[in-house]
């Protein structure tokens, strides 16, 4: 079987992925490090490297090359997509080998083909944040940034600086992405980080209705 798992970064995709295939042998398919091996030349022009490296290469929605960058990233991340659906043929289920995809934040605002494509092929779990948690998130995206696609959801007000302009956009940018999670979500897992530990690999596969 395939479980793909979406939802923002920092949610425990990359966490539950990993203990799948440590605990159940799935193979693991991390889309950030693929994205990064795509986006490798771009990143030693600018001396950067691994997800952090990532992340200050595409910079904030408020600097110069931001919209460019965005712009290559969704693209990369369109290649990677189309590689990882490829590699599963046309039933997740009848394949020999247990897959779990690792997807980027991003990956809902991809096209509707893609999208379907990975619905068809896999079970989609999304790992919701819940509301008590916003504020760290937004404070881990400050001081521990990941590459984020804002999708022009950022939108400074006049005279308004960069830090309040993010901070007053974050949580548009949440509800944007959290209705799109939702549309394509097979099941939907919201756990706070005290308790992921505590969240077996064997309820994942019930969740995900494993045969």
């Amino acid at each position: 079987m395939v479980i793909t798992f979406i939802g923002l970064s920092g949610c425990g995709k990359s966490y539950l992925s990993e203990r799948l295939a440590e605990e159940r042998g799935f193979k693991n398919i991390c889309c950030d490090d693929l994205i990064e091996q795509k986006l490798t030349d771009f990143l030693k022009a600018g001396g950067y490297e691994n997800i952090e490296g990532v992340a200050k290469w595409m910079g904030h929605p408020y600097e110069a090359n931001f919209d460019q960058n965005q712009k290559l990233y969704l693209q990369k991340e369109k290649e990677v997509m189309q590689e990882v659906l490829a590699s599963l043929g046309d039933d997740g289920w009848g394949l020999q080998q247990d897959y779990v995809i690792d997807t980027t934040g991003s990956v809902i605002y991809l096209d509707e083909e893609f999208l379907k494509g990975l619905k068809q092929r896999s079970r989609i779990i999304y790992l919701g944040i819940p509301d008590s948690e916003l504020e760290f998130m937004f404070k881990q995206y400050l001081e521990q940034p990941k590459p984020v696609i804002w999708n022009d959801i950022y939108k400074p007000l006049p005279d308004e600086d960069n830090l309040s302009a993010l901070k007053r956009c974050y949580p548009q940018l949440i509800r944007d992405r959290t209705e799109r999670y939702y549309k394509y979500a097979d099941v939907t897992l919201i756990i706070d980080r005290q308790n992921r530990d505590k969240f077996s690999t064997k309820k994942i596969l019930q969740l995900a209705g494993a045969r």
